[in-house]
């Protein structure tokens, strides 16, 4: 990503007035304190807010461009554990029940599989927007039969490639801007295959109702994505895995 351009937009949006979203630190956290402010805290959420601010730009367009209203979700930092309306949570986390993405700036689940870059940053925050994108919009979810175990995995890669393909679409519109350069891309990519189902490090971790795509499937969908121009391109409910 080049950074350089990402500071200038933050900087000029701040400045001009322009759409800036909200940020806001958790007040509850769980046997944890938030660290004293700092200048790498300060680039972290100016970081953060950009990213932020670019995903909102393009789905108020894209829902706009359907006849439709955006709705922001409201990004809230936190360090540890903190309370939610979707119970405990650690690391990063969409809750459907309030709109709001929880996200531990640290970023340990990168840290886990030895990725810092910027863009994989912004492809977790990318990929919880996704997640609010299919709870407030019209996306189909073809009904599923009580007891129905390996219609209920489907259905969650569905959810989870379709997610990965909504952060493609993104990837192009900031891509688009020039924003973007190859090795951007490169972990976006890393980032994906490391989390595929079919990593050993990731085989304990998945349950046997849920599932997130093979290394192969989710970079096939997120490059989909950043080849589409649509929502009905990310259709994963009515094209086969």
């Amino acid at each position: 990503m080049v950074r350089l351009s990402l500071v200038t937009a933050s900087l000029l949006a701040i400045v001009t007035g322009l759409h800036a979203p909200t940020i806001s630190e958790a007040a509850e956290v769980s046997k944890a304190v938030l660290p004293a402010p700092n200048a790498s805290d300060d680039n972290v959420k100016q970081f953060l807010s950009t990213v932020l601010a670019e995903t909102e730009d393009f789905w108020d367009a894209t829902f706009k461009a359907c006849g439709s209203t955006y709705e922001e979700p409201k990004l809230v930092l936190f360090t540890g554990f903190i309370a939610t309306a979707c119970g405990a949570v650690s690391g990063t986390l969409y809750c459907a029940a309030d709109h709001k993405i929880y996200l531990d700036p640290a970023f340990p689940e990168l840290r886990r599989i030895g990725l810092t870059g910027d863009f994989a940053k912004a492809l977790i925050v990318a990929r919880e927007v996704a997640y609010h994108v299919q709870n407030i919009s019209d996306v189909p979810h073809p009904a599923i039969a009580d007891g129905d175990q390996q219609a209920a995995i489907t259905r969650s890669e569905q959810v989870e490639l379709q997610a990965d393909c909504f952060a493609g679409l993104w990837s192009r519109y900031v891509q688009d801007q020039h924003l973007l350069e190859d090795t951007d891309l490169t972990q976006a990519r890393d980032l994906l295959r490391s989390l595929g189902d079919d990593q050993p490090a990731n085989a304990s971790g998945n349950s046997t109702a849920k599932r997130y795509g093979t290394s192969e499937q989710r970079i096939r969908w997120y490059d989909r994505g950043l080849g589409g121009k649509a929502v009905a391109d990310c259709d994963t409910f009515a094209n086969p895995l």
